[in-house]
């Protein structure tokens, strides 16, 4: 189905700019499809959608039923040949309304919008029906209608048909009119409500279905782009007009999307006028922005975003008029004007183009340094702060500086925030003239209790991005001792700024989805008790001293990594210590840096030192990977029939979906940039260093020996703490569970795989047959004299590493 262009938009004016706007630049207002900062919000809230009612389908297992049940009775109170009916017709509507569309594009040869719709219509049934594979959804409910009462089956429209449907209309609501859209909305209620009637399936996994749907088209509008929808210029010289601001001169000067599209005018007057065209994606990348940072940092952060788009202009305008009043240089606000399309215009005065982070060394003399802070002292003694002080928004005119852009200002601000704009315009001048200059020129210009108030917030975190690209960690910290320096004043210490730490969270998660697994095992908390009382103590001595010959395998592998001849006592020290260290860093990051400094105390180089530590860990990795094969494939022949690998049909889904999810982000520039070139570049390295080691068969087997002592000895650990419990598993099993939930709690963010690996191993071994009591209580026994017993030797050995200066 197609709409008639929208009113005011780029399409629909472009005939009539010739006509109307001669001397205007005649060039579409931007790229012709570009990612839309919309269709990120809306990809991340249809992701969180879809998990948040994939969760509630998994757990809430007992509550969905009773809805399904419910509802049930509910639809079949409508009379059943009124449900038949209505059934009938949304089945032909079903058929016969997507043949029409595709027909009417080809039609008018929409070859882009065609292949966006049907990629839509088939990654969103094929995105439900692996939902489906995987988790237990679908069905019909309590009251359905039958098969054999309508000539098509009461099964369609499927899940997978309304899934498909709501990602086609959402990739093609973009070149929609406001009606058409509305009433594409209201199609699709239609038919979820149809479908909920009949009882073709659970309100919930309707919902599901829907949010899958949305969630697949917002990704492919992500990722192939969104249609320009921009206001046209005739648009725009038609509201200004209105306003009383008559333009015979109009060029585009940028259209970046996400930003306001920027023009350059000339009134009837002649006077030059600069223009800044808002549009919904302006907004939204603004929301995006200012949501992150609210909600990650601590006060003082963004504001939510006003209420509309028009609140958002008439702030910024205030703004400017306000600074002006209190003798800020800025451009003077001629008009505000709504378009058409819902865009908002600002017009102002033209105060020229030369940005300050644009000029030469030789053109940022200390007279034009000086007079940019003394309008930053006058912006706060107005009581704003500006939000984005940086040499970007910051235009110079007959050598004057100039501020403009203070859409993200505050008014009445607070101290804090002032100090944060300080900070802000300190940092941005380091990075064009120099943090010498720039350190100076404040000295010169600020009082030194507001200078000193900017060193707390000398910090990445305090910055905008641009700011932060521009100037290094270092640089910031070698600032802060300037000011410390000049001013007299001890330099204060980092304000806390961050709310809460990514890290920290996802920690979070890991650990109550562990605990959320070991519950109902925990439930059994008397059987292992019982369990506990009548083992066999003597095989957990086995499992310590297993623990410990770990340490003593991954010396060798260690050993072996590098040319040099290492001491083997102080490097057995160096694995213990790493243990401990490894215990408070996640994804054993802070071993690795301590085996580094071992390395180059001992006399190895840096770079070799760096090397030995990856090319240690990739032979682990490989050991552990050849392992899980032939552990899972001789566990699987075992014929004691508890052990058996996932269905086929789950394994092919999980790889569809890894294999998917890493070819979306492959597939995008950062992507190629960050995964592809470092991955690559690891692969080279890794490879280079084994193909050198080969050349040394000795070296060779002692690396990779290291590593199958290491993973050996750990199952070993484990099978002595199986076997105190009498835990009636064979070894093939007991390595297969341990090799697959090593797997596990690699990935998990917490120090060792805590709370991951627990839950993984008692998940292995109640899914092999082992009582859920026995298996808590051998797996704690496993992780205390592998985990928890190590840390102190540990916690010594690091002790005896620093007094000997060997790291």
């Amino acid at each position: 189905m197609t709409s008639p262009p929208v009113e005011g938009t780029a399409v629909a004016e472009s005939s009539s700019i010739d006509r109307d706007m001669s001397g205007t630049d005649h060039r579409p207002p931007g790229e012709r499809y570009f990612r839309h900062p919309g269709d990120v919000v809306r990809t991340a809230l249809w992701g969180a959608a879809t998990l948040v009612l994939i969760a509630f389908d998994e757990l809430a297992t007992e509550t969905n039923a009773a809805l399904a049940t419910d509802l049930g009775r509910v639809a079949t109170a409508i009379h059943r040949t009124a449900r038949e009916l209505l059934l009938a017709l949304t089945q032909v509507m079903s058929v016969t309304t997507p043949v029409a569309v595709l027909a009417a594009l080809a039609l008018r040869r929409r070859w882009r919008r065609t292949g966006m719709v049907v990629l839509g219509a088939a990654a969103g049934a094929a995105s439900m029906a692996l939902v489906g594979a995987v988790i237990d959804v679908g069905g019909a409910v309590s009251g359905a209608l039958i098969d054999e009462t309508l000539p098509i089956s009461t099964g369609f429209p499927s899940l997978e048909y309304l899934a498909g449907a709501v990602a086609a209309a959402t990739v093609g609501k973009p070149w929609l009119a406001a009606r058409w859209r509305r009433a594409l909305d209201i199609a699709l209620i239609v038919l979820a409500t149809t479908m909920a009637i009949a009882g073709a399936a659970a309100v919930p996994d309707l919902l599901l279905s829907g949010a899958v749907g949305a969630l697949i088209g917002s990704v492919i509008l992500v990722v192939l782009g969104a249609p320009n929808r921009r206001a046209s210029p005739a648009t725009v010289r038609e509201a200004l007009a209105q306003r009383g601001i008559a333009v015979t001169s109009m060029h585009l000067q940028a259209a970046v999307g996400g930003r306001a599209q920027l023009y350059r005018t000339v009134t009837r007057w002649g006077d030059p006028c600069f223009v800044k065209v808002y549009a919904q994606d302006s907004r939204d990348a603004e929301f995006l922005y200012r949501s992150y940072r609210k909600l990650m940092l601590r006060e003082p952060s963004d504001n939510w975003p006003a209420s509309s788009l028009q609140r958002e202009v008439e702030h910024e305008a205030l703004m400017l008029m306000t600074a002006r009043r209190g003798g800020v240089s800025c451009p003077d606000v001629k008009a505000v004007a709504s378009l058409a399309d819902g865009s908002v215009a600002l017009a102002m005065e033209d105060v020229g183009h030369r940005r300050l982070d644009s000029l030469g060394a030789d053109e940022l003399g200390p007279d034009l340094l000086d007079a940019v802070w003394r309008e930053a002292s006058r912006l706060h003694g107005a009581g704003l702060a500006h939000r984005a002080l940086r040499a970007a928004n910051i235009l110079v005119t007959d050598g004057q500086p100039v501020i403009i852009d203070l859409g993200f200002g505050e008014m009445s601000a607070t101290p804090r925030l002032q100090a944060i704009d300080r900070a802000e315009l300190l940092a941005s001048m380091a990075g064009v003239a120099g943090s010498e200059r720039a350190v100076a020129s404040a000295v010169r210009s600020l009082q030194p209790t507001d200078l000193a108030a900017t060193v707390p917030f000398m910090q990445p975190l305090a910055l905008t991005a641009a700011t932060r690209g521009q100037v290094s960690k270092s640089l910031l910290d070698e600032m802060r001792s300037a000011i410390a320096a000049a001013t007299g004043h001890e330099p204060a210490s980092l304000e806390r700024l961050v709310r809460v730490k990514p890290r920290t969270v996802i920690m979070i998660a890991t650990l109550t989805g562990a605990f959320y697994i070991l519950l109902p095992q925990l439930a059994d908390v008397d059987d292992s008790f019982r369990a506990m009382g009548s083992a066999n103590w003597w095989w957990l001595g086995g499992a310590v001293a297993m623990s410990g010959l770990t340490y003593v395998a991954g010396a060798i592998g260690m050993a072996a990594a590098v040319s040099e001849r290492l001491p083997f006592g102080p490097l057995v020290y160096a694995q213990l210590g790493s243990s401990f260290v490894n215990r408070v860093t996640p994804a054993k990051v802070g071993g690795m840096a301590l085996n580094v400094r071992f390395m180059q105390k001992s006399g190895v180089k840096p770079a070799e030192a760096v090397t030995a530590t990856g090319l240690n860990l990739l032979a682990g990795t490989m050991v552990h990977m050849t392992l899980l094969v032939v552990f899972f494939a001789w566990a699987g022949r075992g014929g004691t029939g508890g052990f058996t690998i996932p269905g086929s049909s789950r394994v092919l889904v999980g790889i569809v979906i890894v294999m998917a999810v890493a070819g979306a982000i492959v597939a995008t520039r950062w992507g190629r940039r960050v995964i592809g070139v470092r991955v690559a570049r690891f692969v080279r390295q890794s490879w280079s260093s084994i193909a050198a080691l080969a050349r040394s068969p000795g070296r060779l087997v002692a690396l990779f020996g290291g590593s199958l002592g290491v993973t050996l000895t750990y199952m070993a650990a484990l099978g002595f703490a199986v076997a105190a419990f009498d835990g009636g598993v064979t070894f093939a099993e007991i390595g297969a569970v341990y090799l697959g939930s090593s797997v596990v709690a690699a990935v998990a963010p917490t120090p060792g795989g805590l709370g991951a690996m627990e839950a993984a191993l008692v998940a292995g071994f109640t899914g092999v047959g082992m009582e859920s009591g026995v298996a808590v209580a051998a797996v704690l026994s496993y992780r205390l004299a592998t985990f928890w017993l190590p840390i102190v030797p540990g916690w010594l050995s690091f002790q005896v590493l620093q007094r000997r200066d060997l790291i």
